[in-house]
């Protein structure tokens, strides 16, 4: 099964199951990469969000990428980004699914 994900380098590893679990590794954080990139792209925008500061209703401003650190190391993400005039600052709201 790991040949189909590409070729395995054991020369530069200290065994063959190090090899293997490498190759393992670098495919699982791609995935992981990818996944993040999708799932937040894929959030809908509300018109409006309350501002998490001082709870008065702030406008959509548009997507906006920016650089998250995930377990996996930095990932570039896609999410909507609100600007609250009262506070005078911008915010990324927290989405529904992260609230327990």
């Amino acid at each position: 099964m790991a040949e189909e994900f590409g070729e395995i380098d054991e020369e530069n590893s200290l065994s063959w199951l190090d090899a293997i679990e490498t190759r393992a590794v670098e495919i699982g954080d791609a995935v992981a990469t990818e996944l993040l990139k999708k799932k937040s792209a894929d959030r809908p925008a509300e018109d409006e969000s309350t501002c998490p500061k001082c709870g008065k209703l702030s406008r959509y401003q548009g997507q906006r990428q920016r650089e998250m650190i995930g377990r996996r190391g930095p990932v570039t993400i896609r999410e909507p980004e609100y600007f609250c005039p009262c506070c005078r600052k911008a915010f990324f709201p927290e989405h529904e699914s992260n609230r327990r």
